[in-house]
Parts: C-alpha cells; structure tokens; sequence
C-alpha cells in the first residue's frame, strides 16, 4: 500500500490551512504527523479521508485517486477524528454491529472480529455498557475498535490517546506499534514522548507547510544539530573557547548541555579544553537530540 500526497494546499478565503504539503507513505511502519495547534495536520487528515475537498493537489491510494475514487479509497482507511463521534444510546457491541453493516461485514464474521477488537483494544470490562455511560477513554477505545472493523491497510488516528490515563494510553501506545507492522498509520499528538515512543518516522506541520519529513533517528542530520551532555570532575569549567560554535546549557555547576551544529571538532575541542584547563571530564555523551527541541526548533515564532 502506498499513499501520496502531493502539493496539498486547502484555503478558506484568504487564509491557508495547507500549502504544498507533499510526501510519500510506503509499506507497513508509524509515522507521527506533528504540529502546533492551528498547524493544519486535522485539515490534512479530514482530506485524506474524503471529507473535504482540497484547493489543489493530489490524493492517490495505490492506483486510486480522490476524489474520483473516493469510496473505495474510504474503504481502504481506518479513521479515527480528534472529536470522536458516536452513539451515546447504543450498546457498545450494538454500535460495533453497526459500523460492521456498513462495510457489508455480517453474521458469525462480524461478531467474531467485534469480540477480536474487544478485547484487542481492551474494552472487555466495559462492553456490556451504553457508550453514554463510558468515560472519554473508553469512548476512545471504541472509536479505535470501529477504526478497524474492516482491517483496513491504512489507519488515521487523530490524537489516538487523548483522553486516556498514563497506564490505557501505554496500552493503545502498544497496539499502534504493534498495527505498525502490518499497516499504514499515520497519526498525530501533542505528547512528544509518545510519538518518540512509537514512530518510524515524523512529518512536521507549521502554518500549513511541512517543515520536516524524517526517519525518527535521523532527526540531528536533518537539522545539522547535535546534542552532548558533559560533566566535569571540578567546577569552573570555561566555555568561552566554543564561542558562537554552539549553545551552552548549565544543568548544575559540574553538568552540561552542548548544541551546535553537527562537526566532528566540537567533540575534540572539548576534550582539548578539559586538557588545557586541568579538569577531568567524567562524562562526555553524545545524544540524539530530542523530539522536542527538534519540534521547537522548526515550529518556534520569530
């Protein structure tokens, strides 16, 4: 399964909601669609799934493209919405039944894939209840459950967790890692450990433009970055000798954060430096830099 997205662009009057955003999704994996709020990534998703037409650009789905094929490229994908909508008054196998019936799912098949879900998303203790009477996680799990009824190739979760507490969000966390293997999810959060947590790759958002497309691991590349704790065995250690080569950041007397760009001198300077000034170093780490510097640094105002 391949999805392309290309030069995506939605406008209301004179203002964008997406420009150009273009990018290829290719075989199984995680990818983490991220932005600020306002960033476009609900509008981008709302597209893919046919519920609203772009002002330019091109959707394909392998062979099929929006919006010509549009209800067979709807039966391709799981989606997911930020606001969840369900049936408050129905039962929750009684709901299930009925987003089954509308992918032509039925008798034996249907209720042995709706117990399936059940219990794969983690619903069993509350199944017997009217959604009205589930809590948001809950109504989350349901929401997921329906995503999935048909087993299609391409899922869209918009903030999959929101709602969940600390330990249901691990559990969902670990079956969209798990559907990762065998599907296409692309998904968005504004919990940035989540997304380190779980993503191949992360796609970017800011003001409509797509800012980044990478594999997780090769985020520093990407930005020319690179990160490096250090710890002395002394006080008194001077930075004065890196200049404007890179951004210093005292965590306590003895331990630093380094950023700059990516040099393999940054590395010798330093121990040059802990030689001249005749304090050891206890520790000298290069790191990945986080999510969450990357995603403040492309995303930050001027």
């Amino acid at each position: 399964m391949r999805l392309s997205v290309q030069r995506l662009s939605k406008r209301y009057g004179r203002q964008w909601a997406l420009r150009e955003v273009s990018f290829t999704l290719e075989g199984p994996g995680v990818y983490g669609y991220l932005g600020p709020n306002g960033a476009g990534k609900s509008t981008t998703f709302k597209i893919l799934t046919g519920y609203l037409a772009p002002t330019e650009g091109r959707v394909t789905l392998d062979d099929w493209q929006l919006p010509q094929d549009k209800k067979i490229i709807q039966r391709l994908i799981g989606y997911l919405p930020e606001h969840n909508p369900l049936y408050a008054e129905l039962y929750v196998r009684e709901y299930l039944a009925f987003r089954g019936a509308l992918y032509n799912l039925k008798g034996r098949a249907l209720t042995q894939r709706i117990d399936e879900l059940i219990e794969k998303v983690g619903l069993a203790p509350e199944a017997h209840k009217r959604i009205g009477l589930l809590s948001r996680g809950y109504r989350q799990r349901v929401g997921l459950a329906a995503a999935l009824l048909h087993d299609p190739p391409l899922l869209i979760l918009d903030e999959p967790t929101s709602g969940l507490d600390p330990n249901q969000a691990i559990e969902i966390r670990q079956l969209i890692r798990q559907l990762g293997r065998s599907h296409i999810v692309i998904f968005s959060s504004h919990i940035l450990s989540e997304v380190e947590a779980i993503a191949d790759r992360v796609l970017i958002l800011h003001k409509g433009e797509l800012v980044l497309d990478a594999p997780l691991h090769a985020l520093p590349q990407h930005l020319n970055a690179e990160e490096y704790w250090v710890e002395t065995a002394e006080t008194g250690f001077q930075w004065d000798f890196l200049k404007d080569k890179a951004h210093v950041e005292a965590l306590s007397p003895t331990l630093w954060v380094i950023r700059g760009e990516i040099s393999k001198e940054l590395q010798k300077e330093i121990y040059a430096a802990s030689v001249a000034q005749r304090i050891p170093l206890l520790r000298l780490e290069r790191r990945t830099l986080p999510l969450q510097e990357v995603f403040h640094q492309l995303t930050r105002e001027a």
